[in-house]
């Protein structure tokens, strides 16, 4: 009685793994990309939705006038949640740099309503 598998099965067997190789790699790739400038524009959008409930708080829009504030502000009026300690929303593109220094315009309208936009500072 012969023991062993056959040079065939074998290759077969490797190609059946290759592919189920590469079929893995491909549709794990993306979970594996850098999506830190997604994370971004989501946490940018974030941050304007809260700037905009702020806005609904400050009476002085309703007279037509715009307000610039920070994202600074809104942490300390507990409009959104700190990233460490010292009380910074971090960057996701840079580990090391803070947005609290970012300024958001808050105006009304009796078209638009109330209207939070970040201004990118380039």
């Amino acid at each position: 009685m012969k023991r062993g598998y056959t040079v065939i099965e074998l290759l077969v067997l490797i190609i059946i793994l290759g592919v189920v190789t590469a079929i893995t790699i491909g549709t794990t790739s993306y979970a594996l990309a850098d999506h830190t400038e997604e994370y971004y524009k989501v946490k940018i959008r974030n941050i304007e939705s809260n700037a905009k409930r702020y806005a609904m708080t400050l009476e002085e829009l309703k007279t037509g006038t715009t307000k610039i504030i920070t994202v600074k502000d809104l942490v300390s009026a507990n409009y959104l949640s700190k990233d460490n300690d010292e009380g910074d929303i971090i960057d996701p593109r840079n580990k090391n740099a803070s947005l609290n220094n970012m300024k958001i315009k808050l105006s009304y309208s009796e078209e638009e309503g109330y209207k939070a936009v970040v201004i990118e500072e380039e």
